[in-house]
């Protein structure tokens, strides 16, 4: 039976309206001005006769009460002139209630002398630090960021890091050049100490620092974006040494800056006989953003968050044993027992490579995040997301955060250090999370912050953080999506700095099998284009060959899980005679897809990249060898080849001698080309004017 509609209809469902991105900077700018312009008034209007001609700021509570429907640029506004529109009736009503008169407020700063609170200008005044965050940028010089504009680029060759590349944005017509010559190596405290380094840590730094270490230093402590991406298993602990000291150095600063403008604010609502949520606070004690995270990490596994932690602690309290570090970092046995261990069982009869047990030693975990806090005397894990000060986690871990419906991510608002490591890794992992999460830095908070809106710097306020956040980017080689990420996500108002040596030689002086590598250029018009025109080109001119008689024993390899998935529908349309092999085949079925090819019972192996990362399984039987694309770990293209020694080939085949290798590119594969075959070959295969070319390395 049919229920009759009522009168009354039932209400919609009202959405939150989603979180965006600062787009329209220059609007927000001009909220500043105007709040600046209203303090003014205020103090004219409401004030005239309590101040005489002395400035006296209206009182403040903490922050306005938000409207539900408040939009982008409202958001901003209200929370730039929320204080402005707080009533002082209170304030004044006091004072006339009993007769008395405002006290004289603080004419100037030396008047402060009388408490053991220093002032600003005694504390790091013109060093690196306050340079940068006390300078504001205007909207014309935002504009000029965002369009990469009169942008200086320098070149220079540093003895430990090599070729380099500065990037200086030209935001003052009149501003010098940087410096770019090498700088001296670290070998004590003094030298550290030169480099505005806090005395804390210079104490407990293990001394003396590489030259490598030295340098990368210098250019992280000048607050300028860097791109490494020479990372090595070898020289992995000296570059997350030198980031951790950095990090540190800069979240020790930050919070010696907050504690000292607190004690000014305490002295000053002391002597205005008020609390300090009641006083209007001078411009000069800016000094906080909307949230309290300041540093974030990004690390593919538990293990390395472990060692981040552990070397946080040793530069902050020395080299403790288990019971003092336990006392100086709360709840450090917990994360001791959920970061270590799980360590994967690496055979001794049939090894892995050096480098794969480099890779996945101690716990590989890819999910997790842990928030660290510094309080007066310890460091505490595990601590919530709010009133965290640092956060440690996975591109795995960091999206399940952003993507949480129970919770906001709006801590990831005033982030002013990134540190990514081991960027490689995340390819083989979901290079899509790492994406997620960057383009979640710096929104438009969803709720109002706890934070004193007159402490918060400006430029926070009006929405370009992005622009004062340093970008630390390491990795083993250089890729197309690392040089996105550095020229996308990265727009450091004080430029980046990015390594540029070329690759000599490359992987392909690895090969030992003796055969030749048939190198075939796909033309394409763009980018876009690139990714059917490949797949064209290997549907009408590869494919057809799989249907011969007598052709066998071919693996194809594919470095991306999304053309996997096309060309193995593809096969299948066309009953191509195939077995399989991808990270999410099991094991079981791994092993007979090795026992089917290696006997002939499939002529074509598909295999992707992912599947050789994470498990490294020694193929038997390859005689052809077809890469759809040069690999994203170039290392992998001379152990694939390596796998064709006749050892490893079935003497029952019936092929003989008979193997080849051909390696699929376009021109937008230069950077994994020059992995491969080095620079200067990989621009000739892209730039000649042949389509094919033959590198051989029989004896």
């Amino acid at each position: 039976m049919k229920q009759k509609h009522t009168k009354h209809k039932a209400k919609p469902y009202r959405q939150v309206a989603p979180v965006r991105k600062n787009e329209k900077f220059s609007k927000n700018y001009s909220y500043i001005q105007r709040s600046k312009q209203m303090e003014e008034s205020h103090r004219k209007e409401r004030l005239p006769a309590l101040t005489g001609n002395n400035s006296f700021e209206p009182v403040a509570d903490l922050l306005p009460e938000l409207q539900n429907d408040v939009d982008q640029t409202g958001f901003y506004e209200q929370l730039v002139n929320g204080f402005n529109s707080v009533q002082t009736s209170r304030l004044l009503s006091t004072n006339e209630s009993d007769g008395t008169s405002l006290p004289e407020p603080v004419k100037t700063v030396e008047k402060e002398s009388k408490t053991p609170v220093q002032t600003h200008d005694d504390f790091d005044s013109y060093n690196s630090f306050s340079k940068r965050f006390d300078f504001d940028l205007s909207a014309e010089n935002i504009n000029d960021l965002i369009s990469r504009k009169d942008a200086t680029l320098i070149k220079s060759s540093w003895p430990a890091v090599g070729n380099l590349k500065f990037e200086i944005p030209q935001l003052d017509a009149n501003a010098q050049n940087p410096d770019c010559s090498p700088p001296s190596d670290i070998s004590n405290s003094s030298d550290l100490q030169k480099l505005e380094v806090k005395m804390s840590i210079c104490a407990k730094v293990a001394y003396p620092l590489s030259a490598l270490q030295s340098e990368l230093f210098h250019i992280a402590n000048n607050y300028q974006d860097l791109y490494y991406p020479h990372r090595t298993h070898s020289n992995a602990e000296e570059i997350r040494y030198m980031y951790c000291l950095h990090a540190l150095n800069h979240m020790l600063k930050v919070r010696s800056l907050i504690l000292r403008n607190n004690e000014k604010v305490a002295a000053l609502a002391k002597s205005l006989k008020l609390s300090p949520n009641e006083i209007s606070i001078p411009e000069t004690f800016r000094d906080q953003g909307l949230k309290r995270m300041k540093v974030l990490f990004i690390v593919p596994f538990r293990e390395s968050a472990l060692k981040i932690v552990k070397l946080i602690g040793d530069l902050l309290f020395g080299i403790q044993d288990d019971q003092a570090r336990k006392n100086s970092m709360a709840n450090y046995e917990r994360f001791v027992q959920d970061y270590s261990g799980n360590t994967i069982y690496f055979p001794k009869t049939n090894p892995k490579p050096f480098d794969y047990e480099q890779t996945f030693s101690g716990n590989t975990d890819d999910n997790f995040k842990i928030g660290l806090r510094f309080t007066k005397k310890a460091v505490s894990l595990f601590s919530d997301m709010n009133a965290s000060d640092i956060l440690i986690a996975s591109p795995l871990g960091l999206r399940m955060l952003v993507t949480d419906k129970e919770s906001d991510f709006d801590f990831l608002n005033s982030i002013e250090l990134l540190i990514i490591d081991q960027a490689e890794l995340f390819l083989a992992q979901n290079w899509e999370n790492l994406l997620h999460s960057l383009d979640h830095l710096h929104l438009q908070p969803q709720k109002l912050p706890d934070t004193n809106c007159q402490r918060v710097r400006t430029w926070c306020l009006s929405g370009a953080s992005s622009f004062y956040r340093q970008t630390l980017f390491f990795s083993s080689h250089e890729l197309p999506e690392f040089r996105a990420v550095l020229n996308s996500k990265c727009q450091n108002y004080q430029g980046k700095v990015r390594i540029t040596n070329l690759v000599e030689h490359g992987d392909i002086r690895n090969v030992i099998t003796p055969i030749q590598q048939v190198f075939r250029r796909i033309n394409c018009t763009n980018v876009e284009s690139s990714f059917d025109d490949r797949f064209q080109h290997f549907v009408k001119h590869i494919m057809p060959q799989f249907s011969k008689p007598g052709f066998s024993h071919c693996m194809l390899y594919v470095p991306s899980y999304f053309d996997f998935v096309r060309i193995r529908n593809q096969f299948k349309t066309d009953m191509i005679s195939f077995v399989q092999i991808s990270e999410y085949t099991k094991k079981e079925k791994i092993s007979r897809a090795r026992d089917i090819f290696f006997h002939s019972g499939a002529s074509v192996l598909l295999y992707s990249e992912r599947a050789h990362f994470f498990r490294r399984t020694r193929i038997k039987g390859i005689r052809n060898l077809i890469m759809y694309q040069p690999p994203n770990f170039p290392h992998f293209y001379s152990e694939l080849i390596n796998l064709m020694l006749e050892s490893n080939q079935n003497p029952r085949d019936g092929f003989g001698d008979e193997m080849s290798v051909s390696i699929l590119y376009t021109k937008y594969d230069l950077l994994s080309l020059s992995n491969v075959v080095g620079s200067e070959n990989a621009l000739k295969l892209t730039t000649g004017k042949k389509d094919s070319y033959l590198f051989s390395t029989k004896t």
